[in-house]
């Protein structure tokens, strides 16, 4: 039974390594565009790229996906593909505002496989790179600092903006910030959602916002999901927001 049981992870592995090759070869990914509102007012300040699977897959979950290619060792060209997918889609659709491109940091420290390769095809595309937001989404942890800072004043000589995903749940977000000095922080959506009734996550939102403030960081709020948590948000005086509700 044990070996029929290795067996079946063996074969399941070999099945979904295939069909990450034939994603990667037939280019068979999609995206999808999330608002991000200015709280304020209600104005669409841009959009994040969000990506998918072939939606009888698997890998149609960009979670299963991007740990496939990690197990498989293709994280750099799946990522890569995902750029350059969500691109081509945001170009096509002629969305208004930024777009917010996730990359992981361990691809950020590569500056692209080759060089200038995001820059080159951005202006291929006729995007002007002052609207693209390099959000840094962790999926393995970060320690080397000293290259990342290097890398991320790198893409900013580029004219990109540099955003820290998921603040609170990362591996090493608050050092992240303190470290790179970011234009945008995306809080958790753990942290917002039920914050209208949850007086600790009131508190940890609230603190954030102070930082911020203080150091000429924009604050988005993920996850907002209901009216209550919007209206949270926004007495906060948090700059954007995005979420289901929206």
């Amino acid at each position: 039974t044990h070996l029929n049981t290795s067996m079946d992870c063996v074969s399941e592995e070999m099945l979904i390594g295939t069909q990450l090759h034939k994603i990667i070869e037939g280019k068979l990914l999609s995206a999808r565009f999330q608002p991000i509102i200015n709280m304020q007012d209600g104005t669409i300040f841009g959009y994040e790229g969000l990506i998918r699977g072939p939606s009888d897959s698997i890998l149609h979950s960009p979670v299963n996906l991007f740990k496939a290619a990690w197990d498989h060792n293709l994280t750099i060209q799946v990522e890569h593909l995902c750029r350059r997918v969500v691109l081509e889609q945001f170009h096509a659709l002629n969305l208004p505002g930024k777009l917010f491109l996730n990359v992981s940091p361990e691809c950020l420290l590569l500056r692209d496989v080759k060089h200038g390769e995001t820059l080159d095809y951005i202006h291929s595309l006729g995007i002007n790179p002052e609207r693209v937001i390099i959000e840094l989404t962790e999926y393995q942890p970060c320690h080397d600092y000293v290259l990342l800072k290097e890398a991320v004043l790198h893409y900013r000589n580029m004219g990109f903006e540099i955003a820290i995903d998921d603040l609170g749940e990362g591996f090493s977000s608050l050092r992240l910030w303190s470290e790179l000095k970011p234009d945008f922080v995306k809080i958790d959506m753990h942290f917002i959602q039920g914050i209208n009734n949850d007086p600790i996550k009131m508190h940890f939102v609230r603190s954030i916002q102070s930082i911020a403030e203080k150091s000429g960081t924009r604050v988005v709020a993920e996850g907002i999901e209901s009216h209550d948590e919007l209206l949270a948000i926004q007495n906060l005086g948090v700059a954007l927001g995005q979420g289901y509700h929206i």
